[in-house]
């Protein structure tokens, strides 16, 4: 494994020799004191570089410029195969070709703690490979036993507001559908959601709210009280029960789609040495699971490190905007990448329009509920996910779905809903006195906490007195 520790110099060395390895053109001839070197964020699960060749690499040993490259014969004379092969080679070992990254991201994984955390970093780099061959995530460059080297783009994670546009919404619905249309060689069983949580609750259970964790002030020591009133061992099996009578198919799930993770690229500008560059850091503590929630209020920059072309749709430049005049998004984080209900997914999407984590104030976020989606907004993101996800499984030209499809989806999201706002409550309280960022943790779990349980007494009454389920979208609405 890499060791990314020293001073500055040390550690530029390193990464000129691991992108000499992995990478092809003048990064096999600069000199690393050459580099534009600089770490960008990072902690003991990871240290993340940005690292580039410098402006005039027309300078570097071993780089031809395009007039003294073998691109023209010399004296007019014709090609020949020997020298079409000869360029060839000379293209792919000396020169700088178009397909070479100018700037790369360097990612080296550090201290890996907690039960199967070296399982979840080779799940997450397979899944990140995958989706990288598919043109849905970050281009890959290179992976190696301690990290992995991945391009870069100027980007900046949605806005709270942006959520809610039906373009930038309709992309999104998308680009979950293309995930899920995926076939990925992990268990096919919904097996993730339920053991995540078990996972999560022994921690609870054993050390956030044991007898001995009173909290650190009045405020916090009344959050954890009433988080401690709740039997989640009782609820997780009412919730497993419940789920089981939704017919909410199993597909390959994103499992995190705030607007943190979501990505809208900006037009490319002339890059300088001098660019303020920072990133969204994924970590592989499974003892305190990250997430970009507690993250959001902490950036200062929007510089981040994916560039993708998406073979699924008419993202094929490096704009903010496709040739169509849509969004261009990109997907980040695939940390929570799993097997899972389709619902889960996209109800996961719809709670996430209420909570804006942006908030520089304790707790550090803000619950919006006017701003979760209306049965019109749902309505627009499901009947584009639905277009599109059976787009993507069959050749059919009319992929416009039914209003019974539709509707099934919707009572899918409505039911689902729990299962997110228990899964989030207890990832907070995990994060909860063991995390150095800034978050309110105490206060987002018992918010989630008593958002599910209103949900679940809603279930119940449905369930007693029969009342019909939430209204539906008929014809006349489509």
């Amino acid at each position: 494994m890499a060791k990314m520790c020293g001073n500055e110099e040390e550690m530029r060395e390193v990464a000129g020799r691991i992108c000499r390895n992995y990478l092809h053109g003048a990064w096999k001839s600069v000199d690393p004191s050459q580099l534009v070197f600089r770490r960008i964020s990072g902690g003991l699960s990871n240290f993340l570089y940005y690292v580039a060749l410098p402006d005039d690499a027309s300078k570097l040993g071993g780089y031809t410029r395009r007039e003294s490259s073998p691109d023209a014969e010399p004296d007019g004379e014709p090609e020949t195969l020997a020298s079409r092969l000869a360029k060839k080679n000379l293209a792919r070992s000396n020169s700088f070709s178009i397909e070479e990254p100018k700037k790369v991201l360097l990612r080296i994984y550090g201290q890996v703690h907690g039960e199967r955390a070296m399982d979840a970093i080779v799940t997450e780099s397979v899944i990140f490979t995958l989706l990288s061959e598919r043109r849905l995530g970050p281009k890959l460059h290179g992976v190696f036993s301690g990290g992995r080297i991945e391009e870069y783009i100027p980007a900046r994670p949605l806005l709270s507001k942006e959520l809610s546009d039906p373009a930038i919404s309709m992309k999104i619905a998308e680009k979950m559908a293309a995930i899920h249309s995926m076939d990925v060689p992990l268990s096919k069983e919904p097996n993730w959601l339920w053991k995540t949580m078990a996972k999560w609750l022994k921690t609870v259970r054993e050390e956030r709210l044991s007898s001995t964790n009173h909290g650190k002030n009045e405020q916090e020591q009344q959050v954890i009280k009433k988080l401690k009133s709740v039997d989640y061992e009782k609820e997780i099996e009412w919730l497993k029960k419940f789920i089981a009578t939704i017919d909410s198919p199993v597909v390959f799930c994103h499992n995190d789609m705030q607007k943190g993770n979501i990505l809208l690229l900006e037009d490319v500008v002339q890059s300088t040495g001098d660019e303020d560059v920072s990133v969204y850091v994924q970590t592989y503590d499974t003892d305190s699971p990250k997430s970009n929630k507690e993250n959001n209020h902490t950036k200062t920059s929007f510089e981040t490190m994916t560039q993708y072309e998406d073979q699924n749709t008419s993202d094929s430049i490096i704009s903010h905007m496709s040739d169509s005049g849509e969004p261009k998004l990109v997907l980040i984080d695939f940390e929570y990448c799993a097997y899972n209900y389709r619902g889960f997914d996209i109800a996961n999407h719809f709670q996430e329009w209420m909570y804006d984590y942006n908030n520089p104030e304790y707790p550090f976020y803000d619950e919006v509920l006017e701003n979760y989606p209306t049965l019109e907004q749902k309505e627009i993101f499901i009947k584009e996910y639905l277009k599109h996800y059976q787009s993507n499984l069959s050749d059919a030209k009319d992929t416009t779905p039914s209003i019974d499809d539709v509707n099934q989806l919707l009572s899918e999201v409505d039911a689902l809903a729990l299962a997110t706002h228990l899964f989030w409550s207890l990832w907070s309280m995990v994060n909860a006195s063991k995390s150095n960022i800034p978050f309110g943790y105490w206060e987002y779990s018992l918010s989630r906490l008593e958002t599910y349980l209103r949900l679940k007494q809603e279930v119940i009454k449905k369930e007693k007195f029969n009342f019909p389920q939430k209204r539906k979208i008929y014809e006349v609405d489509i």
